[in-house]
């Protein structure tokens, strides 16, 4: 086995919420988080979360990817007030599959630091499945929380918490 299999990618950090990587595939990837100002201003430094290859031509997904990912994830978190906004795109039909996978990077590689809460919208054959997440020890967890729910219950569809 390739020893570098198990290391992240190296990666550019364009500015403090843009990073982009190359994967054994020669793939360009962005990885950015878009601040969210109207969610919660009161509270926390929130954003949402955007994973993003350059080319749209089908790779197989290796864990250097996902062990990059998290390796930029754990940097955003340093701030202890940062909380992340994870909304499952659905133009495609696969906003189940991108759901279960964020689930299992979740318990294969969130310690018990990370706090997360998960809701989902349906309507006919849209669906739509969110997760906040943020550090335990953030100071405005239970804000954070409500304002992410009451945000789901603003969408007029039938909502599964």
């Amino acid at each position: 086995m390739d020893s570098n299999s198990l290391l992240p990618y190296e990666y550019s950090k364009v500015d403090d919420t843009f990073y982009t990587f190359v994967n054994r595939d020669g793939i360009v990837y962005n990885i950015y988080f878009l601040p969210l100002p109207d969610f919660c201003p009161q509270y926390a430094i929130t954003y949402s979360l955007n994973i993003e290859p350059e080319e749209k031509r089908p790779h197989p997904m290796d864990v250097r990817i996902v062990l990059t990912v998290i390796k930029i994830l754990r940097n955003f978190f340093q701030n202890d007030e940062n909380a992340m906004i994870m909304v499952c795109d659905n133009t495609d039909g696969k906003e189940k599959k991108r759901r279960n996978l964020f689930d299992r990077w979740y318990e294969q590689y969130a310690d018990e630091s990370i706090t997360k809460y998960d809701a989902a919208a349906h309507k006919g054959d849209y669906h739509l499945f969110a997760s906040i997440y943020f550090l335990q020890n953030n100071p405005f967890g239970n804000q954070l929380r409500d304002a992410f729910y009451d945000l789901m219950k603003q969408d007029p569809f039938e909502i599964v918490i």
